[in-house]
């Protein structure tokens, strides 16, 4: 199997049958006997595709006789392939996508498939780029976002949208968080460059970022728990919730654990963590992460967070609530995200959200911490959720920032309320 032929296998499984790319990905890249310079090509086209879906699907129309609902699943992805490394992959030879596209289509199309895909493939050669719409319309073919996502960031951040929305369609960089508990700063970016891995600096010193290091699972560092990867913003909520030693601490939505993990490393250890999530496989993930970091005191629970928890009514001196959400915030890292979610999807979410923020005031003490975070930039599920539980609940609002997906930072909120 080669690249293109892997890249195409997890679009059609996406395509046909529902899959999630990073899931499919992972299973194919796991299966295939690929290189690592092969497999990390597979990756880029398979992300470049679902990134710029739309932009790809609307210089097919633009070429093509047939229109695209009566092109095959097999031969649209093979299109899509082909016309993202003619207009996005400078290193990769025009001659090379048409060819490699052609062969594709022998393989997986009928007689006529490999000169209709040659054919549409050298008029995009011979003419280059379409021209695009102007206004909104820009925006949803061009970055390739759906229409309900730009008029919902257009509505709730004004011009920001622009940036907001190519941000989107970028690279986000890869962070790790040092784990203090086993090393420091110095003595890990050491270890890291001397392998040849390019290490730099973030805004805060126990997140690092990395680049040219292959698969970070397959790292020493990683392995021995002195590395886990984390985001920025991530590990910013996890620190405004100030954990002190001794503190009695739940995070309600935690797998896979990383602000859980976050929490016991920069207080030793010493504070006391109950982590729940309501599925076994991703609360195993959870301790996995903690026997491979070392720590001890992180304590486990499957547990909806929607249902109440007795035995930890009037318990809990500080809480996150990492609430589950429609994820807008992460789509440079999930952009499979912006064709999954509807705006109908929301109203569900909100109400969930709000349950387990009911709930959390049950655990917490008089004058306890409880922070808020999502990885979505939709205000319903943010700054209304926020105000209107520390309004109904009595909660002073300490601090509600919105973190936006530029740079180093995945887009954000996160609000820390203390009960009154």
């Amino acid at each position: 199997m080669t690249a293109r032929q892997l890249a195409l296998t997890v679009l059609f499984e996406i395509d046909k049958n529902g899959a999630y790319v990073g899931i499919e990905l992972k299973k194919q890249l796991y299966a295939c006997e690929l290189s690592h310079i092969d497999k990390a090509f597979a990756t880029e086209l398979v992300y470049g595709v679902i990134k710029n879906r739309t932009r790809l699907d609307y210089v097919i129309s633009k070429f093509s006789k047939q229109k695209l609902k009566k092109i095959s699943v097999w031969i649209l992805n093979i299109l899509r392939l082909g016309i993202y490394q003619i207009l996005f992959l400078d290193k990769i030879p025009e001659s090379a996508a048409v060819n490699e596209s052609v062969k594709l289509a022998k393989r997986y199309g009928h007689q006529a498939s490999s000169g209709f895909v040659n054919g549409v493939l050298r008029s995009v050669i011979r003419n280059g780029d379409v021209e695009y719409p102007k206004g909104k319309e820009y925006f949803e073919i061009f970055y390739s976002h759906p229409k309900w996502l730009v008029d919902m960031l257009f509505a709730q951040y004004g011009e920001e949208a622009t940036k907001i929305i190519e941000a989107n369609n970028t690279v986000p960089s890869t962070t790790v968080r040092i784990n203090t508990l086993k090393t420091d700063v110095k003595i890990l970016w050491d270890k890291l460059t001397s392998k040849g891995i390019c290490v730099s600096k973030t805004l805060e010193e126990n997140i690092i970022k990395i680049s040219g290091f292959g698969d970070i699972s397959k790292l020493e560092e990683y392995i021995n728990g002195e590395i886990t990867p984390q985001g920025l913003s991530s590990y910013l909520a996890s620190k405004l919730l100030d954990v002190k030693e001794n503190d009695v601490v739940m995070d309600l939505c935690s797998a896979p654990g990383g602000k859980s993990t976050a929490m016991a490393e920069y207080t030793d250890d010493n504070a006391k963590i109950f982590a729940f999530d309501i599925y076994d496989h991703k609360v195993e993930i959870i301790n996995k992460n903690c026997k491979r970091l070392g720590i001890i005191n992180i304590k486990t629970k499957v547990w909806d967070s929607t249902k109440l928890l007795d035995e930890f009514v009037g318990k809990a001196d500080k809480i996150l609530v990492d609430a589950p959400c429609s994820g807008i915030g992460i789509i440079r890292k999930k952009p499979d995200i912006k064709w999954n979610r509807e705006n109908e999807n929301f109203e569900d979410l909100i109400s969930i959200q709000k349950s387990i923020l009911e709930n959390a005031d049950k655990y917490l003490k008089k004058d306890g911490t409880l922070v808020y975070s999502t990885c979505t930039l939709n205000k319903a599920e943010n700054e209304d959720v926020t105000k209107e539980f520390a309004k109904e609940y009595n909660y002073e609002i300490v601090l509600s920032k919105t973190i936006l997906p530029y740079d180093d930072m995945d887009g954000f909120y996160m609000c820390k309320m203390i009960k009154r």
